[in-house]
C-alpha cells in the first residue's frame, strides 16, 4: 500500500488547531497530507486491520475497475491520522472511490438493501467516547465534549447519494461553516450550518490520532470497496472534486444558463433549447435550480410541444408542468393532489429546499402516454420523488423544454439526450467473461436519415480480455440496412485501436495521441463515448474515453468524406471484449457554447 503523509512547515500552534479568525495574515493553504492508493501490500505499521464479530479482516481485492483495491467485509481498518502534524487554517477535505455492496432481502424479492448506517470513515479520541462519522447517506455526525451535531440520519429519510453496486467517485469538504459533499463531480450536499460551530468538529478531526475507514458508528459497515484515498488539509477546490481525469476545475461551470441570474426573469421570457423525440424514446435532463424564494411556482417548469419552440409557427403544447406539482394541458389543471401528480414534497420547507437542489428528470413515451419522473437533491441531502403522467394524442415527433420564473437553471450538457437508457448490465454487447468471438455479437442497428441535427451518441463501459489491442469495441457504419437485410453494406469498420477499413476507410484521417504500452489495461473498464456528426456526405467520429481510474485520454477523431447514402446505420460489436451499454441517442446541448 503506498501511504504518503507530506509535512512542509511547522507551527507554532498545537497540532490540529486552527487559524484564528480572518485577520491574520496566514491565507489558508490546500495541502495533501496523506494518500493511500492500496497499490501495494498492507503494510500492518501504517494501516491496521479488524474484523467485526462474524466478519473479515480487510484484504487487498482485484477489481475489473480499479485494479487493485481495498475490500472491507464487515471489517474495518485504521491509520495514524496525518492532520494532527500540521497546522489546520478552515477546513478538512477528503476524496475517494468506493463501491457498496448491496445485500439481498431474505424473500429475495423486495429490492436489495443498501448499507447507509455504517460509517465509511470516522475520528475518534483514545477510548470512543468522542467521534465523527459520515456514511453513504451523507449523515454527519459529532459528539464532543463541546457539543453535537447530525444532519442526513437515514432513520429519517434515506438520501440516494451514493448508489450501491457502481463506482463513485466522492469528495467530501468540511468547513468551517458547514459541509459538502459531491459524488461524481456533482455537488449533492451543501450545508450551511448557523446554529452550531463547525470549527469544533475541525479542530477535533486534526487533534484525534487516528482515522477509521469502515468504523465508527453504532452499525457495524457491510461489505464495500474503496481506492485512492486522499487528505487534504484545509478546503478542496473544484480541481479536486471533479471526477480525476475530467478536464479540472476549469470545466465545472460549463452550464446552459436559462433564465438570469439575479432572479429577474419573467414569466415565458425564456426558454432551452427543444430536445426532440421520435416515436417511443426518452428524454433526459441534469440540471441545478436557483430560486428567488418568493414563491412556490418560482423553479423550474417543463414543456412538452409538438416538436417545436414557443413562437415557432404551428407551436403547440401538450402540457406546462410545474416544479411546485401544479401544471396544465390547454383546459384541463392538474393540481397536486389530483390522480396524474404524485409527489413527496414537505411545502413548509419547499422554497428553501429548491434553492441550489439538482434535478434529475426523466421524460419517457409509449405510445400516447408520457411519464416524467424527477428526482430533487436538495443542497442537504435530502431527496424528494416527483411524477406525472400525460395520456392524450400525440404527435409522432414531441419535444420538451425547460423554462422559469423568478428562478434560473443551469443545465449540465452531459445529461441531456433523446435516445434510450440503459440500466448497468442491462444491455451488454458479449459476454462478461470477454469471451467473444469475431463477429458474433452485436449491438441494435441505429438508423440516421440524412444530416445529424445534434451528436448522436453511444456511451458504454468497455471491457476486454487484455489479449491484444483491437480486443475492444469496434464501430460499423452501413448504408443504412442491418446485417440480416437484403442489400446490406459496409461504408467503414472502426476498431478502438485506430485501424479500419472498408470503402469510406482512409487511414490518414486517424488521430489519437493513444500510448500502446498501456492501452490495454487502460481500456478494461473504461468509460466510452463515441459522437457521431453527419453533415452532407461527410462523417465525423470523436472517440472520448475516461479509464477505469479516472484517467482521461486525448480524443480518437476520424473523419470520411463521400458517403453518399440517405440512410447510415450504425451499430457496436466486439472480438475478445464486452460492452455494457448505458445510453444511444442525440446529446443536443453537447459541444454547445
Amino acid at each position: 500500500m503506498a501511504f504518503l503523509t507530506v509535512l512542509t512547515f511547522s507551527s507554532c500552534q498545537d497540532w490540529g488547531e486552527s487559524d484564528p479568525p480572518a485577520g491574520n495574515q496566514i491565507f489558508p493553504t490546500l495541502e495533501k497530507v496523506a494518500s493511500l492508493t492500496f497499490d501495494e501490500e498492507l503494510i500492518p505499521e501504517e494501516i491496521q486491520t479488524f474484523a467485526y464479530e462474524g466478519g473479515e479482516t480487510p484484504t487487498l481485492a482485484t477489481d475489473d475497475v480499479h485494479g487493485q483495491v481495498l475490500h472491507l467485509n464487515n471489517g474495518y481498518a485504521r491509520i495514524s491520522n496525518p492532520l494532527n502534524k500540521v497546522k489546520i487554517q478552515n477546513g478538512v477535505s477528503l476524496t475517494f472511490w468506493m463501491k457498496q455492496s448491496s445485500t439481498p432481502k431474505a424473500d429475495s424479492v423486495e429490492k436489495p438493501e443498501q448499507d447507509v448506517k455504517g460509517a465509511l470513515f470516522s475520528f475518534q479520541n483514545e477510548n470512543g467516547t468522542q467521534r465523527m462519522f459520515f456514511t453513504a447517506n451523507g449523515w454527519l455526525n459529532y459528539e464532543g465534549v463541546d457539543g453535537s451535531y447530525e444532519d442526513n440520519n437515514p432513520s429519517d429519510y434515506k438520501t440516494g447519494l451514493m448508489s450501491a453496486d457502481e463506482w463513485h467517485y466522492v469528495a467530501v469538504k468540511i468547513r468551517n461553516n458547514g459541509y459538502e459533499i459531491y459524488v461524481d463531480g456533482l455537488k449533492k450536499i451543501d450545508k450551511e450550518v448557523s446554529g452550531f460551530d463547525f470549527n469544533k468538529i475541525i479542530k477535533f478531526m486534526g487533534a484525534v490520532p487516528y482515522i477509521y475507514i469502515g468504523y465508527g458508528s453504532d452499525t457495524p459497515t457491510q461489505e464495500w470497496y474503496i481506492d485512492d484515498l486522499t487528505i487534504y488539509r484545509n478546503q478542496i477546490t473544484n480541481n479536486e472534486i471533479k471526477v480525476p481525469g475530467t478536464g479540472g476545475g476549469e470545466e465545472e461551470n460549463n452550464y446552459i444558463l436559462v433564465g438570469n441570474k439575479d432572479y429577474t426573469t419573467g414569466w415565458w421570457s425564456t426558454f432551452s433549447d427543444v430536445v426532440s423525440m421520435k416515436g417511443n424514446q426518452t428524454i433526459h435532463y441534469g440540471f441545478y435550480n436557483y430560486t428567488n424564494g418568493a414563491n412556490n411556482w418560482n423553479n423550474w417548469i417543463v414543456v412538452l410541444s409538438n416538436g417545436k419552440a414557443p413562437g415557432a409557427a404551428g407551436y403547440a403544447e401538450y402540457f406546462v408542468l410545474r416544479a411546485d406539482a401544479y401544471g396544465w394541458s390547454g383546459g384541463t389543471s392538474y393540481p397536486g393532489d389530483g390522480p396524474n401528480i404524485t409527489h413527496n414534497f414537505n411545502f413548509d420547507t419547499f422554497k428553501t429546499d429548491m434553492q441550489g437542489a439538482y434535478v434529475d428528470m426523466t421524460i419517457k413515451r409509449t405510445d400516447n402516454r408520457i411519464d416524467l419522473v424527477a428526482k430533487i437533491t436538495t443542497k442537504t441531502g435530502l431527496t424528494y420523488n416527483y411524477s406525472f403522467y400525460y395520456v392524450g394524442e400525440m404527435e409522432e415527433t414531441v419535444g420538451a423544454f425547460l423554462t422559469c420564473e423568478g428562478s434560473y437553471l443551469e443545465i449540465v450538457p452531459e445529461t441531456v439526450y433523446a435516445g434510450e437508457s440503459y440500466a448497468a448490465g442491462s444491455y451488454r454487447v458479449g459476454p462478461a467473461d470477454c469471451s467473444a468471438g469475431w463477429w458474433a455479437y452485436f449491438s441494435k442497428l441505429s438508423v440516421i436519415t440524412g444530416n445529424t441535427p445534434s451528436p448522436f451518441v453511444h456511451t458504454f463501459y468497455n471491457y476486454t480480455n487484455g489479449i491484444n489491442n483491437w480486443n475492444n469495441w469496434l464501430l460499423v457504419i452501413t448504408n443504412g440496412k442491418d446485417r440480416d437485410e437484403a442489400g446490406y453494406a459496409e461504408h467503414l469498420v472502426l476498431r478502438a485501436d485506430g485501424f479500419g477499413w472498408g470503402d469510406a476507410y482512409v487511414a490518414a484521417n486517424i488521430a489519437h495521441t493513444y500510448n500502446w504500452d498501456t492501452f490495454r489495461e487502460q481500456m478494461n473498464g473504461a468509460y466510452c463515448t463515441i459522437l457521431l456528426n453527419r453533415t452532407g456526405t461527410r462523417l465525423d467520429l470523436t472517440i472520448k474515453v475516461v479509464t477505469a481510474s479516472g484517467e482521461k485520454l486525448g480524443d480518437y477523431t476520424y473523419y470520411t468524406e463521400g458517403i453518399t447514402t440517405n440512410n447510415i446505420g450504425i451499430f457496436l460489436l466486439v472480438d475478445g471484449a464486452s460492452l455494457d451499454i448505458r445510453t444511444v441517442g442525440y446529446y443536443p446541448f453537447l459541444n454547445k457554447e
